[in-house]
């Protein structure tokens, strides 16, 4: 790994293994979503025009979307978490704001500085399957 390169909330979530889940792909984990938009705008560290605003779709989300503070280790929030709570409460739009879960830290996370300060404005907004009558 790149001497400067800190580990974001995706990266984690990659190398570990679970006991008790398994990983997979977004359709099978969430088959009665037809389509999904979500809509992330960050704040803080890192963060400039390029990047503030930064959209998802059910081909391009994943568990976790990443911090962009270059110092951050482990940043980022759990979309999946949003997600699995939107489908078990069957809403179709969401907004919420999450606070990186990551800190600021050596390069290889082994000292914390201080917790990371960026903030992301969360907006999802998910299209359900036509239920098949049989």
């Amino acid at each position: 790994m790149d001497r400067d390169k800190r580990q974001k909330a995706s990266d984690v979530f990659q190398e570990t293994n679970y006991l008790f889940a398994e990983k997979t792909t977004f359709e099978k984990a969430f088959p009665m979503i037809e389509d999904i938009e979500v809509k992330v705008i960050e704040y803080g560290e890192g963060v400039n025009e390029w990047n503030r605003e930064r959209y998802y779709n059910k081909f391009t989300a994943g568990e976790y979307i990443n911090c962009s503070n270059r110092l951050c280790y482990n940043g980022g929030f759990s979309l999946g978490r949003i997600i699995r709570y939107m489908v078990m409460n069957n809403m179709k739009e969401y907004q919420t704001k999450e606070i990186c879960q990551g800190y600021e830290g050596s390069p290889k996370g082994r000292r914390k500085y201080r917790d990371c300060l960026n903030t992301f404005h969360i907006t999802v907004k998910i299209k359900y399957k036509e239920k098949q009558e049989e």
